[in-house]
């Protein structure tokens, strides 16, 4: 483990390559991005409209976040929506407004933006600066500026964490849910789930025969089952048995691992346990 932090520690993160220009919202924290379709950032919001909340799709493709393409670039020069963004946090029964946010400039170097609270005129000036040897970078409404909690890109190849996803109904009715599972660091790692050879048997001829995918959630939350007792309104987890990932990691190396338990030694859910091995030609 490389490194941790609480769930609350930031809001929104910031793309670091040179040309990078996405943002993300916390939704490991219950965060939602609205679009008012208003570029006057002095305007008054309220809860009354009813807004629609976002949040990034949990595959991790940078083209489906929830503040979406608030630049393009034609002809190579940026241009900018200037739309204002509202920021809410959800209390398991809607969303309540915390700030506006207007995206205004993004270079090589850094993003600027401007906050303020719903129904202040007073604003902040943000500067958000890059760093090339990070994905992203973070901003905290705690401190009201800019923190690097994400590790180096090359230090870390899985992120254990809380994310917001959506399910569906044994229905096929699309249910937006908050989950708990691995995520991929974009940077060149890759995974595959091989659920034909016992986790012991796997070696490195078998591990490379899979096909791999840089898809964010492939591993997600799913190796875990749930039960779901509504007259107790209780749940029982239990870890999917078979089920063996093959990891690439940040170094193109091999690694298989599966998950041996989602409970701490005291029995509280959320403390997963993992069994894994460095995979290398015979």
């Amino acid at each position: 483990m490389v490194s941790e932090n609480e769930n609350s520690e930031w809001i929104l993160s910031f793309e670091c390559a040179d040309p990078g220009y996405h943002i993300r919202v916390n939704s490991s924290d219950f965060w939602g991005i609205a679009h008012t379709g208003s570029t006057n950032l002095d305007s008054t919001y309220t809860d009354t409209p009813d807004y629609e909340w976002r949040q990034d799709k949990s595959d991790g493709n940078p083209d489906s976040t929830a503040v979406g393409p608030w630049v393009s670039f034609p002809g190579g020069v940026p241009s900018y929506t200037n739309e204002v963004y509202l920021l809410g946090k959800y209390d398991g029964i809607g969303y309540n407004l915390a700030k506006k946010v207007q995206f205004v400039l993004v270079d090589e170097v850094a993003y600027k933006f401007l906050i303020a609270d719903p129904d202040e005129s007073t604003t902040d000036t943000i500067e958000v600066l890059k760093d090339n040897s990070y994905n992203y970078r973070q901003f905290s409404l705690n401190t009201n500026e800019a923190v690097q909690l994400e590790p180096g890109k090359d230090q870390w190849d899985l992120l254990f964490a809380q994310y917001f996803t959506i399910l569906y109904t044994d229905d096929s009715i699309a249910a937006p849910y908050y989950v708990r599972g691995a995520l991929l660091n974009p940077n060149q790692v890759e995974a595959a789930l091989d659920t034909t050879i016992h986790f012991l048997d796997v070696n490195y001829d078998d591990a490379i025969q899979n096909s791999f995918s840089s898809v964010q959630d492939i591993i997600g939350h799913d190796w875990k089952s749930v039960t779901v007792d509504e007259a107790s309104n209780s749940a029982e987890y239990k870890v999917r048995p078979g089920y063996t990932y093959i990891v690439r990691d940040t170094n193109n190396e091999l690694y298989k691992f599966r998950f041996k338990s989602y409970f701490s030694n005291s029995g509280v859910k959320g403390y997963p346990s993992i069994e894994f091995a460095k995979l290398a030609p015979e």
